[in-house]
């Protein structure tokens, strides 16, 4: 790896939806990265960027941890690895704990400990949650909202934002958090709603499918664009700005609006004679109604929202088309 700017950029997480947009934009910037990922991944070969290290292992393993910050000296950290899905972790409730809360624990101890023996610091990106809220705050909801954390998922981001804030007051650990409303792209997993959306819809336009089932489709989510998201983190990394930062979009769009969106791009106008609501799918305490404010990160560097609801669900459909 070559050291032109000074910067070296750790990523953990980094072939998930989020870590991949930023290691292909870091990567575009020149910039020198490392990718932590899983023993038994698979690298797309469209993740194969010039600038990214790839480094399989395991993060639960503290030693392992370690000897990554102690090789490779950092100077930026993203911790973007999550067991994100809300509902498979009250399925699995210890992998949540382990992976969104402990392993956070082993970070910032690691970084504390590299600091201590290398005099160096490091800018520690944690991307937090907008389940933390809970389904019961008024809107819209700002850096300084209360946690009323509903799913293991929610209690564990909770807990592990609150141990940044800690770290960062007590031990002046650099860190600034992302708290990242829902934001969805092309490679979101197909066990998100997002992604079943607009595949359904592709296999219904092909006809290899007839319905497209889901859960409440009243259901009111803050979304954004993946990408602009991940602008905004490396926005917070740039600055080394430790503080708390909302990424939202300040708008509000149900499921059913979404489905409407991905079904006319492929010319399909009344969608809703190929949805079926399935109650088993409903959640309870289902985080509906929450609008994120981002003005502290757009008036702090500017940061906004580039691609609309819209265009976000169009893309995700035309590329569909494209797999």
């Amino acid at each position: 790896m070559t050291n032109d700017d000074g910067e070296r950029h750790l990523i953990f997480g980094a072939l998930g939806q989020d870590g991949s947009y930023l290691g292909e934009q870091l990567s575009s910037e020149g910039k020198n990265i490392v990718g932590v990922i899983r023993k038994s991944s698979v690298i797309p070969n469209k993740l194969l960027h010039e600038n990214i290290n790839y480094i399989r292992g395991d993060i639960l393993d503290p030693t392992f941890v370690f000897s990554l910050i102690e090789t490779f000296s950092p100077t930026h950290i993203y911790n973007l690895a999550s067991a994100s899905s809300v509902s498979e972790s009250y399925l699995h409730p210890e992998l949540s704990l382990k992976v969104n809360f402990e392993f956070v624990r082993t970070l910032i101890e690691n970084i504390g400990k590299y600091r201590t023996k290398s005099g160096r610091q490091i800018f520690l990106l944690q991307a937090s949650s907008s389940e933390m809220f809970g389904p019961n705050h008024k809107s819209p909801i700002t850096e300084r909202a209360a946690h009323d954390p509903r799913s293991p998922y929610a209690e564990h981001k909770s807990m592990a934002h609150n141990l940044c804030l800690k770290a960062r007051s007590d031990n002046d650990i650099k860190i600034g958090t992302a708290i990242l409303f829902n934001h969805e792209s092309p490679r979101r997993q197909l066990k998100f709603v997002s992604r079943k959306i607009t595949h359904g819809a592709h296999l219904i336009s092909k006809g290899i499918e007839k319905k497209l089932i889901l859960g409440n489709i009243n259901v009111e989510r803050d979304w954004g664009y993946a990408p602009d998201y991940v602008n905004a983190m490396i926005q917070i990394a740039n600055n080394s700005s430790t503080g708390d930062y909302i990424i939202a979009t300040g708008q509000l769009h149900t499921i059913s609006e979404m489905c409407q969106i991905a079904f006319s791009a492929i010319g399909i106008d009344n969608y809703k004679n190929f949805l079926v609501s399935d109650t088993s799918f409903y959640r309870t305490n289902e985080n509906s109604g929450l609008i994120g404010d981002f003005s502290k990160a757009f008036g702090e560097f500017g940061w906004a929202p580039s691609v609309s609801f819209k265009e976000m669900v169009v893309k995700m459909v035309i590329e569909e088309g494209l797999k």
